[in-house]
Order: structure tokens, then sequence, then C-alpha cells
């Protein structure tokens, strides 16, 4: 977003969309327009005749909007390796700062008046992947931040040259907004409010404030305003220069509002536990008493939760998205900030983005990885619960496990650990080709058994199951029977009307929840949600894209054997798993009521096939 005071108006994006809005008429917002190609928008600015600039995914590229002219223009890629401009700032001199990403990161510059002459400038230390963080006017100087790197980097815009870097790191990485050169700039680095010279570069220390994560600081007078959130909305501190307090708090208490359902864990406490799309910190909804729980707010570890596995009652494990974060939760502890302990970042060493794929046995955990932006190859690691510490991890010398491919679904066994992958690597990259693979690992070698492509038109398998004896696997079509000894294809069961080829592979698309011993799966793709009972050799759709309702490609099971999904997104639901007789015939004054669901039919296989039926049904 970004507020243009002459016009009272505030400029935002969603999407690919442009929109505004003004306090004149606040119940309605307007669409500005949209920019071509873009599924992003990112990095608002205004210069100084107030046209709003911004950046793109994945054209790569920068857009200005006028409001004289009422119209978008949307400018050529930057540079034939980026996919990504998120960060922009404008000078006064209506000069344009561009940082990019997420292969090759660097700064671009070019005067608003001419977007298409442009200076490219290389970072000091050039960065293979990774993205350009910040963008921020400080003074004379462009403050610079890139993703895993503490230092803040310091651009002279006069001779475009590297001019040093701050060690100090503002927290948040924000400073108050940009004045004149010989202004000073406030920050805040360990609760403590910083006055830095822009001229000089010398700090001093003004005094306290409540917060080590600011929003935002804003210079009012003689005053410094200090937004931060409080678990009941927002908090505004007004640090008095003269006095050297912190003199005025108001606080200002927002509305809960919802998340997307982005994971879900069915935990042997008896709660689901839930993480949001985009969101922060856990929680959790026991189905049975309707109680709701959330992580305490001083717990900053959790971010958005791409998946979680329970290892035992005491001790459960989170995948939080950003920076690959492996991290331990002592369940029984959950209300204590100290039992959340990050065990690893996999960013740092391994490149890697996403936690997808979880898996236990008896003594160990496993998890893989999809890999960060720009790059191709996840992991495949061991946790040690007895340490509670990472034992080891597999990255195929830098190529990832799976060469090329992103590992989303685990199971295990107490002497193997088997895994499906995705050819969809991390964002602004292309999909490796070729088909999704299986893989088998002696855990005690850490020795790959096989690695097989058993199911040629699928670009990502998901959510393995072992199931007596025989491995069992979803994609966007319904299930797979694989043979545990040799990673080849025995049976495959149609249950939904998508094919594989249809939609882009991913890293959840297709869901597998077992319930109880496994005689009975519960499958879940493209809206359409089946109960598989292998022991009747029946099935029976609860979800579809033709019927009432659809649910998601989440699901969860717990151990008493409910599962659980979610529909629009954002409810949470327990699928009721016992077939419902159909009257055979229905009077006719109830032509009106809901259908109920069509009783199971006899159209599934068995998981372990007989030697007579080792084709596809």
């Amino acid at each position: 977003m970004v507020w243009h005071q002459g016009s009272k108006t505030l400029y935002l994006t969603t999407g690919q969309m442009l929109l505004s809005w003004s306090p004149a008429d606040s119940q309605r917002t307007r669409t500005v327009g949209e920019v071509p190609s873009a599924t992003t928008l990112y990095g608002l600015q205004l210069d100084s005749n107030g046209n709003v600039w911004g950046g793109t995914y994945p054209t790569g590229s920068t857009f200005v909007y006028s409001p004289k002219t009422k119209v978008i223009r949307a400018h050529s890629r930057l540079a034939a390796d980026t996919d990504y401009v998120r960060k922009l700032a404008i000078t006064r001199d209506d000069t344009v700062w561009v940082g990019t990403g997420s292969i090759n990161p660097r700064i671009f510059s070019f005067a608003a008046s001419q977007p298409g002459r442009r200076t490219e400038i290389p970072l000091p230390q050039p960065m293979a992947k990774g993205f350009i963080s910040s963008v921020k006017v400080v003074g004379d100087r462009i403050a610079v931040t890139t993703s895993n790197n503490p230092e803040i980097l310091l651009l002279d815009t006069v001779t475009k040259k590297w001019e040093g870097s701050i060690k100090r790191i503002w927290a948040s990485r924000r400073s108050s907004s940009e004045g004149h050169s010989d202004a000073p700039i406030f920050s805040i680095t360990n609760k403590n409010l910083y006055a830095t010279d822009p001229t000089t570069w010398q700090d001093t220390i003004l005094g306290p404030v409540s917060t080590n994560a600011p929003l935002s600081i804003h210079v009012e007078m003689n005053q410094i305003a200090v937004a931060s959130e409080t678990p009941a909305g927002l908090q505004l501190e007004y640090f008095s220069l003269s006095s050297g307090t912190v003199e005025k708090r108001h606080t200002v208490t927002l509305t809960a509002a919802e998340y997307k359902i982005q994971s879900l864990l069915g935990h042997s406490d008896g709660n689901i536990y839930i993480g949001g799309y985009m969101g922060d910190g856990l929680a959790a909804v026991n189905p049975d008493t309707g109680a709701r729980w959330h992580s305490p707010n001083d717990q900053k570890l959790v971010n958005q939760i791409e998946a979680m596995v329970e290892f035992d009652a005491d001790m459960s494990y989170i995948g939080s998205y950003g920076s690959a974060d492996i991290i331990g939760l002592e369940t029984h502890n959950k209300d204590n900030a100290d039992a959340y302990t990050r065990l690893e970042r996999l960013s740092l060493k391994y490149h890697q983005s996403r936690p997808f794929g979880w898996a236990v046995n008896a003594s160990n955990v496993f998890f893989g990885t999809v890999p960060d932006y720009g790059r191709a190859g996840g992991v495949l690691g061991m946790i040690d619960p007895q340490t509670d510490e990472i034992a080891w991890v597999l990255d195929g010398g830098g190529n990832g496990f799976v060469t090329a491919h992103s590992v989303i679904g685990l199971a295990a066994d107490e002497q193997y650990v088997y895994g499906t992958s995705s050819v969809r690597n991390g964002y602004g990259i292309p999909d490796t080709r070729g088909a999704a693979k299986i893989f088998k690992l002696e855990i005690s070698t850490r020795t790959k058994i096989w690695e097989t492509t058993p199911i040629s038109g699928a670009g990502a398998l998901y959510a393995p199951k072992l199931i007596a004896g025989w491995l069992v696997v979803g994609d966007m079509e319904g299930i797979k029977i694989i043979d545990p000894a040799t990673g080849k294809l025995v049976a495959s069961h149609r249950l939904t009307t998508e094919t594989n080829t249809a939609s882009r592979p991913g890293w959840a698309n297709a869901d597998l929840a077992q319930v109880g011993d496994g005689s009975k799966i519960v499958h879940s793709a493209a809206g359409t949600t089946t109960i598989v009972d292998f022991r009747n050799g029946t099935k029976a759709i609860i979800g579809s894209p033709q019927g009432e309702r659809q649910f998601g490609s989440r699901l969860a099971s717990t151990p008493s054997g409910r599962v659980f999904g979610y529909t629009d997104k954002t409810v949470l639901v327990e699928l009721d798993l016992i077939p419902k007789k159909v009257p055979a015939k229905a009077p006719k004054s109830s032509q009106g009521a809901p259908r109920q669901r069509e009783a199971p039919r006899k159209e599934v296989a068995s998981p372990a096939p007989s030697s007579a039926a080792t084709t596809p049904s």
C-alpha cells in the first residue's frame, strides 16, 4: 500500500490488480486496473508527480500508474534472468531504485521519466540466488538488504557506488521515513531507539521502547511514533526527544479475522492443530469441546506452517516456511514460548524454503523439503528426538536428494524411508522436465535402494502411506499401489475426473489420510474427496465439484480414526466415514430436501493385489 497525502487516496494491490480507497467513500474500494501478464504486484511508491510505481512477478518489471491520465504502463523485463521486482524506492530527484530476484539479485536505477534507460548495479558480493529484501532512501544513500545477509548495504545515490555497510542491524530492518540529507534517521535495536546521523553514520542511543519488532517508525515534531503489534492489535508509543522516554501509549484493538488453512495435524491429545496461509504461530481446535488455542504471542519462531508431525505425546515437529525452519515443540508445554526450539534453518546451508514431507518411525523423525526461490532440489533429513537434534541431511551434493526435484511426501518403517517428489521447484525457476519419482532409502546406511518413475504422466506424487505391506501414494487422479520391494506400479484406482497433465504439478495438491490400520483411506484432490474401503472393495464420494460441497487438499487423521479437512478455505470440518443408506424410493414431499450421499459401490480392489491382479484396474 502507499498513501497519497495530496489526494487523500490509498493505493493498494491484490494479485495483479491495483486498487484505490479514499476515506471520503470509506465503504468502497475502486479498481484502478491490472498489470498485463503479472500475477503479483509489489513495492508501491510515489514519485513527485503523484504517479504510483510498483514491481511485478513473474514478469520481472516495473509499472507506473498516472492518476492524471488514468493509465497503467507496464515496462519491459529488467533482465532476462529477473522474474521478481519486490522492492522499490524513489529519491527526491525522481530516480527509481529497484531490487530484483530470485536469480542474480541486484539493483537497477533509472529516471522516472525514462524507465527504459537503466543502470545496472551488481551487489558488492554477488549472489547466485536470493532477493533484494529491502530498498530504502536514507539521506543521500540507498540502504539495501538481501536475503540471509544480516548487514545493511549502503549505496551512494550520486556515484552509484557501494559505500560500506551497517553492522548494527535495525530491528525488522525498519527505520524512520526518509527526510532531508542532514536530518537524523531513527531505528530500533534490542528495544532501544537510536538516532543516526546520515552524514557521519554515528549512532546515539535515545532510550528504551517496548518493542523490538516495529511495524513503522514515524517522526512527528518533537516525538517519534513507534507502531508495533500486540496480542489485541496495534500499539503506538510516542517517544519524547526532549525527555528521552515514552510519554504516551495508545492501543488499537483489531477484530479477529480468518486465515486460509495451510496445514493440519490430528494429535493424540485430541486437538486438531492448524497452520495458516501467510500466518504465524500455531492454532488448535478441540473437535469435541470446541475449545480454541493459539501458541503464545512471545513465541516468534513459527511462521507459515507447511506441514507438521507428531512423534509422541510429548514431542511434535513443525516445518515453517520462509527459511525452511525445522522447529521442535514440547506439546505438553505448548503455552510456554521456551517449548519451541529451532533445530535448523535449512535456508542457510542447504538453500531450502518449505518443509512439506514428514514421517516418523519408533525412533526417528524424517523431513523432506522444497528448495528456495530460484533453486532446484530438495533435501531429506532425519531428527533424533532423544537429543532433539538433526542427525543428518542428504542434499545430493547440492543438486537435491532426488536430483532437481522437491521432496514433498514421506513414509517410514523401522528400516526404510520412502518418499515422493515433485518436478516443481522453488518459485522463479521452471519445473524440471519429466515425471515425479518415488524413492526408498535404507536408514542405517543412508543408501538409496531404488528410485523410480512409476506414473509417466504425473509431475507430482503425494502423501505416501505404508498399508498392508504396500506403498500407497496419491496423485490428482486417485491412488496408486506401489510394490515397496521394487518401486513398480502394481495397481491404479481412478477417483477423480482430473488428469495429472491438466494442471501444473504442486507440493500439496492431493492428500491421503490413513484411517486406523489403513483398511480405509480418504483421498482429496481437485475438489473431489473420496473414502476408499479396501476391506470391502468399495468407495464413496464425500465431496465433488458437481456436488454441494468441495473440500480442500489438506487432510488430517487422528489415532482414533477420525479424519478432518476443510471447506471454503477457512472452515475446519470432520468427514463422515460411515456410509449412509439411500431409501429405495424417496417420498414426493422430500424432493426439495438435500440429497444424501450415495451408498458405496463395489469399484475398488484391495491395496494388496493377488498374483493374478498385478495390472492397473
